[in-house]
């Protein structure tokens, strides 16, 4: 039972740690996804497997401008009234309680010590403290923080029985001793059961900060001047990004893909099958450098499918992005739009992409899959502008 609780627990360390490529999903990661597409017939699906090749080219069935090649996404697709989509401002803005979390969470990430001196230490309080452990004068294994200092929650640390009890009433500042008698059944059998001392330094008592002007030019200057300046920005953000994900869902779940360019769909499920041979191989890589031994017998251990499964798999997952994407393509041509620079920019925007490392990012997705993306971008900006949302501050 150990042995299988510990192979469990390395192997899904593994997967963890061995994650390095990224899904087909990435071609619509700012697109949510769809329902599931129906199944295919036994015969026919074990027979196709065997014909889906593999390939790492995320440009795969686009043209440079990242148009599907030779498709007319209209002649597949049934659109909806993309011109007259409607939706209330309550729904798409933050609410109150989401601001508090979102601001409490920055507040946690800048911490600060009180600057009063006079300030004692009391079971709650968060610290930061160093210390050096010995024993008959000699110090132990595992007792020094190595003046690194460690942060701890006076009361809820789990240290042993006396030790945080002996830090309250102490100051910021302040050097002391502390003694504890290590548990008979401790851990560590060159500790346990004996008596011990613990040169304690205090480095300072944390105290919760106001989100206040001063705040942000301390901490956010890159973002705002002002608590309210930044705020506001946070909510603008929050708002534009879940109307965006409003009008994706709105124009995909109200719109109708009839049929499928077979040769776009294929080469999606030959960028899917490439991706998981990627992510195979590097599971095993790992796997092997870091225990001696592969993580996965074979592919299909790897997928958990058959060969007839995983192509209906490879199909289904094909067709989802394919909805996406011709419904996004018709309502480009039907609109007459045109991607702008600033589409262009939005793209390198949502990957974190410099000026500088631009060149890289063609190499890696091509012209074709970066412009399909700015494609995208183009048909949100004009949902955006024709929506109606009722209720929105003027």
């Amino acid at each position: 039972m150990g042995n299988t609780e510990s192979k469990k627990a390395r192997r899904k360390k593994a997967e963890k740690k061995a994650k390095l490529q990224k899904s087909i999903v990435t071609i619509a990661s700012i697109v949510v996804g769809l329902a599931v597409i129906g199944c295919i017939a036994w015969v026919v699906v074990y027979s196709l497997s065997f014909s889906v090749k593999e390939t790492n080219n995320y440009s795969v069935g686009l043209d440079d401008n990242g148009m599907i090649s030779g498709v007319t996404a209209k002649d597949y697709v049934t659109l909806c009234d993309y011109n007259n989509i409607t939706a209330e401002y309550d729904e798409l803005a933050i609410s109150d309680e989401e601001l508090e979390s979102y601001l409490n969470g920055i507040l946690k990430d800048y911490k600060a010590y009180t600057s009063d001196l006079d300030r004692e230490i009391k079971m709650g309080d968060s610290i930061n403290i160093d210390y050096v452990g010995s024993i008959d004068g000699v110090e132990f294994q595992g007792g020094n923080t190595q003046g690194k200092g460690t942060d701890i929650v006076v009361g809820k640390a789990g240290y042993i029985d006396d030790f945080e009890e002996q830090l309250t009433g102490h100051k910021a500042g302040d050097n002391f001793d502390i003694e504890v008698t290590f548990p008979e059944d401790y851990g560590n059998a060159e500790v346990a059961g004996k008596d011990a001392v613990f040169r304690i330094t205090v480095n300072g008592i944390y105290v919760d900060q106001e989100f206040n002007d001063e705040f942000v030019q301390t901490h956010l200057s890159d973002e705002a001047r002002t608590a309210d300046a930044f705020i506001q920005k946070y909510k603008d953000e929050q708002y534009d990004k879940n109307l965006s994900e409003y009008l994706q869902n709105y124009v995909n779940d109200n719109s109708t893909v009839n049929s499928y360019p077979e040769s776009y769909v294929k080469g999606l499920m030959a960028l899917t099958k490439g991706s998981d041979i990627e992510q195979y191989n590097s599971y095993n890589k790992y796997y092997q450098s870091t225990y001696g031994q592969t993580l996965y017998n074979s592919f299909e251990d790897y997928t958990g499918k058959d060969k007839k499964d995983y192509y209906s798999y490879l199909r289904t997952q094909a067709e989802k992005i394919a909805d996406q994407m011709l419904v996004y393509q018709a309502i480009y041509e039907d609109a007459g739009l045109t991607v702008t620079e600033q589409n262009v920019n939005d793209v390198y925007g949502s990957y974190g992409i410099t000026e500088q490392f631009r060149p890289q990012m063609v190499e890696t997705y091509g012209e074709g899959f970066l412009n399909q993306s700015a494609i995208m971008f183009a048909v949100l900006d004009y949902l955006k502008d024709h929506v109606t949302v009722n209720g929105k501050p003027e």
